[in-house]
């Protein structure tokens, strides 16, 4: 049984809603978000900006958490935000023109967690969990849903039909041209109809924030309970989630055919921007190397693990560990490249940074994430990205450091 719990929260101004949401966080125009946030003051990518954001020297955790309070502080003086009259649930729909995502906004309890009700699948790395507690710990607010997928009855889908049917509280276009539409369910037969059908959920899969999960596990973090939008399963769409290394020199296609050994079949597929590189079915992986695409195809004999098997660890265990000397995660010559244009990404990346070799990946299925999540294990990091994502900065809730949920105290 899933318990949510309703928020108070702080909604952004309607006129100045378009503005103020905060862009995907991996689409900042020119992927230099502290230049984007100090041209736009008013956008509340100024207060999610991490360290690694800033210009040397890099501010240390704390200090970029105080910044982001303050930063916000002055967004509520200039009235940017209206308080929500009363406790309520929310609805938060995001239309691209291709897909529509509708979600319930609601407080988790943390304990959910260690209860088995939430599940996650992937790995987390320890120093984004440390930036986001010291965050959490300092400034006392979110604004960035975790997302979680649950598997939805009919009786599901109508109820959050019915209750988008009403007049949106906000409804406006980014500059992104998602069309954005928040509800707000505050009346008490209908608070009380949402626990309800809560309560019929039997686990919730995280989907987007296993960083943000972890971290409000973490004491002190979180007032005992994390903010999140739960969608059904059915309407989620997994991207790939690729990769890229950088080394001072790349080896030829030959050094790396004959490194893959037999496990791989490797076929020049073409020139990056001239083909489309994009893998074809799970087992398949496209490399580019010295301005080429490659399709690697895998031919060796699957492990019967359900984590072990998955094309990213194939990637990881057999591909950049033995053949390019990047075996950690956290080693800094790798970055994680992912969302709608991700190839085309990695094609620039590459004409830019001759020693750079790249990695398309086919998306992790849905039913593929919840099998590793059932299982009790967790794929490697940044294995999904799941979209259309929700943006930060159209609802914020705060806390007192000393909050409990469904206390007085609560956002």
């Amino acid at each position: 049984m899933t318990a949510v719990i309703p928020v108070e929260a702080l909604v952004a101004r309607a006129d100045r809603a378009a503005e103020m949401v905060a862009p995907q966080y991996d689409s900042i125009p020119g992927g230099d978000r502290y230049a984007y946030a100090v041209e736009k003051p008013d956008c509340f990518v100024n207060v999610t900006l991490s360290a690694a954001d800033f210009p040397e020297p890099t501010p240390g955790r704390s200090a970029v958490a105080r910044r982001a309070a303050g930063h916000f502080e002055g967004m509520l003086h200039r009235g940017l935000y209206e308080a929500f009259p009363s406790e309520a649930f929310f609805l938060y729909e995001l239309d691209t023109g291709r897909r529509r995502l509708l979600g319930m906004v609601a407080g988790l309890p943390v304990a959910s967690v260690s209860e088995g009700l939430i599940l996650g699948h992937e790995g987390t790395l320890e120093e984004r969990v440390d930036d986001l507690a010291s965050f959490y710990r300092t400034a006392r607010l979110t604004s960035s849903p975790v997302a979680l997928g649950f598997r939805a009855d009919e009786d599901h889908l109508r109820l959050m039909e019915r209750l988008a049917a009403r007049p949106p509280l906000r409804d406006f276009t980014g500059p992104d041209g998602v069309r954005q539409r928040l509800w707000a369910v505050a009346d008490p037969a209908d608070i009380a109809e949402v626990e309800e059908a809560a309560a019929r959920i039997g686990v919730l899969y995280i989907t987007d924030g296993h960083h943000r999960v972890a971290a409000s596990c973490r004491a002190g973090a979180v007032p005992g309970w994390f903010l999140a939008i739960l969608y059904p399963t059915a309407h989620l769409r997994a991207l790939e989630y690729n990769r890229s290394i950088r080394l001072e020199k790349a080896p030829s296609p030959v050094r790396v055919a004959r490194a893959l050994g037999g496990d791989w079949k490797m076929t020049e597929i073409g020139p990056s921007g001239g083909v489309d590189a994009r893998p074809r079915a799970v087992g398949e992986i496209s490399m580019l190397l010295e301005g080429v695409w490659h399709r690697l195809g895998f031919r060796g004999a699957l492990p019967s693990d359900p984590v072990e098997r998955l094309d990213v660890s194939l990637l990881h265990e057999l591909i950049l560990g033995p053949v390019f000397g990047v075996s950690s995660y956290e080693d800094p010559r790798l970055s994680f490249v992912a969302g709608e244009e991700a190839v085309m990404r990695i094609e620039r990346i590459g004409r830019s940074c001759p020693g750079e070799v790249g990695f398309a990946l086919y998306p992790p299925p849905v039913e593929q994430m919840t099998a590793v999540a059932d299982a009790g294990r967790t794929m490697p990091p940044k294995s999904t990205w799941f979209t259309p994502k929700p943006r930060s900065g159209l609802l914020v809730v705060r806390w007192d450091p000393l909050a409990e949920p469904g206390g007085g105290g609560a956002p």
